[in-house]
Formats: C-alpha cells, sequence, structure tokens
C-alpha cells in the first residue's frame, strides 16, 4: 500500500506544538517497547540513538490528550471507542506530526533519519491485539511493523503512521509512571535515560541489585560495583541532579548496590508537580490507608510509598484493597485454625507486600483486562 492509500485509511493525525512538562508513559508500553523478557529477567533489548527516545518522548507528548486509564473495571468508554477507530475496521491508522526540531536541537537531518530509521526496523515483526469483539468473545487482529511506519520529512515537520499494536499500548493505561518532558534533552545515551525512567519505578525505599543484576539488566560489562558506580551511575546522577525532578543515591555494601531516589526541588514548575500528584481518591487515602498505617505500625516512609502508587495509578487502589482483605482473611482463617500462626500484623511491611502483590496479580489475571493485557497489573513490590 502506497502513502496516499495509507492516508484514505488514516482515522485521526495528531500533532501538538504544545510541550508538556510531563508525559505519562504506561508501564507495559516502557517493558515492552524497551525490554525483552530473558528467564525471567527483563533485559535491555538493544541500544537506541537518543534521537528514537526523544521522538518516543514526543509521540506520548502528542498523545497525552488521547490517553485514558481504566482500572479493574470492565466497562470503559474509550477503550470501546478506540478498539471501534482502530481494531474492528479491516485498516485504519492513525498518522503523528511534530517538528524536526524536537527530535534534534541542532536540526541535524542525519540524526532525525538515524532515530526515525531505528524505530522503523526496531521490533519489526507481528504483532497482535486481543479485543472483545460486539458477541463479547475475544478477537486476534495481528500488525506488522515497528512502532512507526513511512516516516516523511517535509518542510521541518515529520510525520509517520504508528502501529495500533503500539498505539493501544501508548493511549490505554492499566498503570504508568510520569516523566519529565525534558529528561530525554538532558541524558546523554538511550542506557542513561532507560535507567533514569527505570528509577521511577522503584519503591520508596530504593533497592539493592547485584553487580551480576546490573549488568545483564543494562546491557552493560563491569568488572565490580564500585566501577560500575563510578562509571556507569554517577555520570547519570550528575545529569539528574542538574536537569531533572528526582536523582538517586547510591552506595556499595558486600556483594549488593543500594540505589534509592529521591525528589529534587530546585528546577521550578514541573519538579513541584511531579511531587504532589494529587489523588483520584483522597476519601481513599484518607480513611483506608490511615487504617493500614495505625493497625500495621507503617511508618511514614512506608505510607508514602503506597500514596505515590495510588497516586498515580486509579485502578491500584481497588485491587490492592480486595487483595489486602484477602490476605487479611487467610491469615484469619489459619490463626483460628492454629493458634501458633502469626496475626497478620506481626508481618514485616516488605513480606506483606509481597503477599498482597501476589494476591493482585491473581485478581487482575480474572478480569477480562488480563486477557488483552496479561501484565497490566500494578507493582507493589519490585523495581520492574
Amino acid at each position: 500500500m502506497n502513502q496516499e492509500e495509507k492516508d484514505n485509511k488514516v482515522k485521526e493525525t495528531f500533532s501538538s506544538n504544545k510541550i508538556a512538562d510531563k508525559v505519562k508513559i504506561s508501564n507495559e508500553f516502557y517493558r515492552d517497547l524497551f525490554f525483552h523478557e530473558d528467564n525471567g529477567n527483563f533485559v535491555v533489548k538493544e541500544s537506541m540513538p537518543i534521537e528514537a527516545n526523544r521522538i518516543i518522548i514526543n509521540i506520548l507528548n502528542t498523545l497525552r490528550n488521547k490517553q485514558f486509564q481504566y482500572g479493574v473495571s470492565d466497562e470503559s468508554f474509550q477503550l470501546d471507542l478506540f478498539k471501534k477507530t482502530y481494531l474492528e475496521d479491516d485498516e485504519s491508522y492513525a498518522k503523528i506530526v511534530m517538528r524536526t526540531a524536537d527530535i534534534s536541537k541542532s536540526r541535524n537531518l542525519e540524526l532525525t533519519k538515524k532515530g526515525l530509521q531505528f524505530l522503523v526496523n526496531y521490533k519489526q515483526e507481528w504483532h497482535t491485539v486481543k479485543f472483545y469483539n460486539s458477541k463479547g468473545e475475544v478477537e486476534k487482529k495481528q500488525f506488522y511493523g515497528g512502532l512507526i511506519i513511512d516516516p516523511t520529512i517535509y518542510k521541518g515537520q515529520v510525520s509517520f503512521y504508528i502501529n495500533p499494536y503500539w498505539f493501544k499500548k501508548i493511549v490505554a493505561l492499566a498503570n504508568y509512571n510520569y516523566v519529565l518532558y525534558s529528561l530525554v534533552y538532558s541524558v546523554k545515551s538511550h542506557k542513561q535515560f532507560l535507567f533514569a525512567l527505570w528509577l521511577n519505578t522503584l519503591r520508596e525505599d530504593g533497592t539493592k541489585v547485584t553487580l551480576e543484576y546490573m549488568n545483564r539488566t543494562w546491557g552493560i560489562n563491569y568488572k565490580d560495583l564500585r566501577t560500575l558506580k563510578k562509571g556507569f551511575l554517577d555520570p547519570i546522577k550528575k545529569v539528574l541532579d542538574k536537569s531533572s525532578s528526582f536523582s538517586f543515591n547510591s552506595s556499595v555494601n558486600g556483594n549488593y548496590i543500594g540505589i534509592t531516589r529521591y525528589q529534587l526541588k530546585s528546577i521550578g514548575s514541573a519538579a513541584a508537580e511531579s511531587i504532589n500528584l494529587s489523588s483520584q481518591d483522597d476519601q481513599f487515602k484518607l480513611y483506608k490507608l490511615s487504617y493500614i498505617k495505625k493497625r500495621h505500625n507503617f511508618t511514614q516512609k512506608e505510607l508514602e510509598h503506597l500514596e505515590k502508587i495510588f497516586d498515580i495509578d486509579f485502578g491500584a487502589k481497588f485491587l490492592f484493597s480486595n487483595a489486602y482483605k484477602n490476605v487479611v482473611k487467610r491469615y484469619n482463617i489459619a490463626r483460628r485454625k492454629d493458634k501458633t500462626k502469626p496475626l497478620v500484623t506481626d508481618i514485616p511491611f516488605s513480606a506483606l507486600l509481597d503477599e498482597i502483590q501476589e494476591e493482585v496479580i491473581s485478581l487482575y489475571s480474572a478480569t477480562k483486562h488480563a486477557q488483552i493485557s496479561p501484565k497490566g497489573y500494578p507493582i507493589f513490590n519490585a523495581p520492574l
């Protein structure tokens, strides 16, 4: 099909000259696009030109008003509208238009072409989208191609079609994180950018990882943790300290390196906005979380960890609440049968989150959304 024929199939054309302070990135889109799974581990697929990262962020910026969030409810007007527009027709496309200056600030067309070409070829394969037809049956539709299709550069603008498989992952948000738009123009490389995105997924109390984990995940090859800290982490921290709304500390302890993210307050309104993400259900936080905090003697830091997840993921609070009830019930039943069994209030915070996470996955897998988006559940207890 030539470009004219594709244009006749275009359902919507999206462009935006307004730059948002921050954009939303679906956790599922983040994992599926940038990583591949290797024996249960998420590993960087391959290194991208930084211009490809900028194209991706500008796609998210351009589509930000098209994005919608759904929780555990199986009813979503926007999801149905997306299905009718892009999946039920024989062929349909979305077209994206952006400025070349947003990809390369120096307006270097060769670098712009390099980024576009990479995204055309990257993961260029058959992708399957599952959806429900009018009879409530699961249907499958397959699309071939990478993230973008048939880019064109003309009069200072770039236009291309977007693969519906990836388009759905961008606009249909089960859970997501915020990314500062300017971040992709501050970091030096794809791996620095991905690491910064990964920091946003960490628990409030951070994480401890091994040298093997770091080398495997980020496709690097350092001989020890101290060399990794100096050569890989410290340069990223230096960039984030100057240009982001958050940064991190790292420290080596034995065979592990501890990584803890923290917020910065010195880069203006965007930083304040990222710190003060408003909850979509204040009553839940006020009553349910206050009750849980008191019952389990959570620290303020532990409470803030949960609050952040609820702030950025509307559906998380419902899954968490139901999972928590089921875990409590399980402990109560075990206690009634055997008085030597521990009370749920005896369980440490991290261990309790592990149990709640297992229950969240179980509850989510029973919803219709799990058939369409198997990994769309919120993550409470792991970096990825």
